[in-house]
């Protein structure tokens, strides 16, 4: 028995451990009203920036808020053989209105609080933006379409600041774009430029002084690039052509920045016809496309006759045609690489399968998932499965298609129809009927049935399948829900603690009966007891409805009671003290209750 005292003594003491923080602003002046939060406890601090918690936590991580005030989040190790009393001071958050000046009229402003991951992105369209941040560290990225991107951190304790910016753009920047002519020249344009007609990958080098500056690849599209003014000559490097030269070039930014560069075309020429079996096919789409991803097209006449001219390199052949396609044995490379030369091809197709294109449903129009398809053709069976959102698609030879559409939980569907040749059979609806259960169920406390009480049936995600409500006997019932599915049973109702059924699975024989037992909820109270003085009445015994509690050290005492209790009787023998209180008017939980003793 003396263990078992000395025992219950040591865990006492080891319980009594507190932390005593004292909060303060910049004035140095004591906060009221701070909310405290020190592993899920939570306290507000008193009119003199008190607060005081009791732990057994080694690890303490608290945060510290206020409106108006910067949070505080700290973590500490507590001491077991010391109470812990510290000041923490906080800052007021203050408001700066920045004002940028650009010298550029157009771009975009990306910022973020030093500490801070995201980016916040804001354009400018003007040549002044005004911004509000809260004081603090940011760093800044300012740009503009053609600009260097320019970093900077600014540091805002100002009301009012105005900062300028000072947005570089690249001088010397010339744009370069080859075009297919009859004749060997170069032109310059300020802005508007003629109708031109792309040659692709092809190199540019360019010399000054005899000393070759830079190598570029001419695409169907302006290329950029940085030179100083000054006098250049320009070489043309293929291995389609002989070297071109264009000799002193003299360049300025100002005058000539966009440079159009015409050469003759060489050609290869091709000629052809497209053929299935001793049919010619018209209407043809060949595509010719090169190593660079480079693509040329034409379209097959009424004869299957089609004619091309490309640059001379290897291509791979492409054919659109609906119902059509090349046979793998033209699926070849084709050397297409002598200059001037006339290439004679016959491009042999295959006929395509046509398309049948459906879609699976329940007879309430909600897609089915994972429905096995059966299509009959020809003596051909073609098994496939409906996607997730229902749809089913597959290709077969014209003629007369059975199909057939089955899952577990539904009742089989069957159908006749005629496939066309080169068509597409789309819109295929098939609706499935579900097999369908129920779910019953008495529902009550430890003690009664309870009536008038909604349940809600949902699925194993959380989606609500159906509700209902139990009748005078605590009688309940889902009707008519679908088989092999997963469901739980959820019931969230006042005075009862909330309520999850395990999963559960109907299969096509169930009547499944789920009887459920709710439990009582708990409210929590916090009592302050104070004597005539406002002082707190500490570690005192306190008889509530026959059961002894102790206050703490600031005079609280925390009551976790059954939420349909509607009073409770208080006693305190040393100061002759007793008063039934009233709980009805408790709206929240946890509420405080401050209760003034007077001898």
């Amino acid at each position: 028995m003396k263990k078992l005292i000395l025992l219950f003594i040591i865990l006492l003491s080891i319980s009594s451990y507190s932390i005593t923080i004292k909060i303060i602003g910049e004035d140095k002046k004591p906060l009221k009203e701070v909310i405290i939060n020190i592993n899920n406890q939570v306290k507000i601090t008193d009119i003199k920036g008190y607060v005081t918690f009791d732990t057994l936590d080694e690890i303490l991580k608290i945060s510290i808020s206020k409106e108006g005030y910067k949070e505080k989040v700290l973590t500490l190790k507590n001491s077991m053989d010391n109470l812990l009393n510290f000041t923490l001071l906080m800052k007021r958050l203050n408001t700066s209105y920045v004002t940028f000046e650009f010298s550029a009229s157009e771009g975009l402003i990306e910022y973020r609080e030093i500490g801070t991951s995201k980016y916040t992105k804001v354009p400018f369209l003007s040549n002044l933006k005004s911004l509000e941040f809260n004081s603090g560290t940011y760093e800044f990225i300012f740009s503009t379409k053609n600009s260097l991107k320019n970093k900077q951190i600014f540091n805002f304790t100002d009301k009012f600041k105005h900062i300028f910016i000072d947005l570089k753009i690249p001088k010397n920047k010339f744009f370069i774009i080859g075009n297919i002519s009859k004749n060997k020249e170069i032109k310059f344009y300020k802005n508007n430029i003629n109708k031109i007609t792309p040659f692709k990958n092809i190199t540019l080098v360019i010399f000054q002084n005899g000393k070759i500056i830079k190598k570029i690849i001419l695409k169907n599209t302006f290329v950029p690039i940085e030179l100083e003014d000054g006098n250049y000559d320009f070489m043309i490097e293929d291995n389609s052509y002989s070297n071109i030269y264009f000799r002193g070039l003299k360049l300025n930014s100002t005058v000539n920045k966009n440079i159009v560069i015409s050469i003759p075309s060489i050609e290869a020429n091709i000629h052809g016809f497209i053929k299935n079996k001793n049919q010619f096919i018209g209407g043809a789409k060949i595509s010719l496309v090169d190593v660079n991803n480079n693509s040329y097209e034409t379209l097959s006449t009424f004869t299957g006759e089609f004619f091309l001219n490309v640059p001379p390199q290897k291509y791979k052949i492409f054919l659109n045609k609906p119902g059509f396609f090349l046979k793998n044995n033209q699926n070849l490379i084709y050397d297409f690489s002598t200059p001037k030369e006339v290439y004679n091809l016959t491009l042999d197709t295959e006929e395509v399968l046509s398309n049948i294109e459906g879609l699976v449903t329940d007879n309430k129009g909600v897609p089915i998932s994972n429905v096995n398809i059966i299509i009959n053709n020809n003596k051909k069976t073609i098994d496939l499965k409906s996607d997730n959102f229902g749809n089913f698609s597959t290709s077969t030879l014209p003629g007369l298609l059975f199909i057939k559409a089955e899952k577990d939980g539904y009742k089989a569907f069957g159908l006749v129809t005629k496939l066309e040749r080169f068509s597409n059979l789309s819109g295929l609806k098939i609706a499935l009927t579900p097999y369908l259960s129920n779910i019953s169920g008495i529902i009550g406390d430890n003690f009664k049935p309870i009536s008038n009480i909604p349940l809600t049936l949902r699925n194993y995600k959380g989606e609500k399948i159906a509700n209902t409500i139990s009748n005078q006997n605590g009688y309940y019932e889902f009707s008519d829900i679908k088989i092999n599915h997963k469901y739980f049973i959820s019931v969230g109702v006042q005075p009862y603690k909330y309520y999850y059924s395990d999963v559960f699975s109907l299969t096509k024989e169930d009547i499944i009966n789920k009887n459920i037992i709710l439990q009582n909820r708990h409210k929590r109270i916090h009592l302050e007891f104070l004597n005539s003085s406002k002082a707190p009445l500490i570690n005192k015994n306190i008889i509530i409805d026959d059961i002894t509690y102790k206050t703490d050290t600031n005079g609280f005492l925390l009551l976790e009671l059954a939420e349909n209790i509607k009073n409770i009787n208080i006693k305190i023998k040393s100061y002759s003290y007793q008063k039934q209180i009233d709980l009805t008017s408790i709206s929240t939980n946890p509420n405080q209750l401050t209760i003034i003793i007077k001898k």
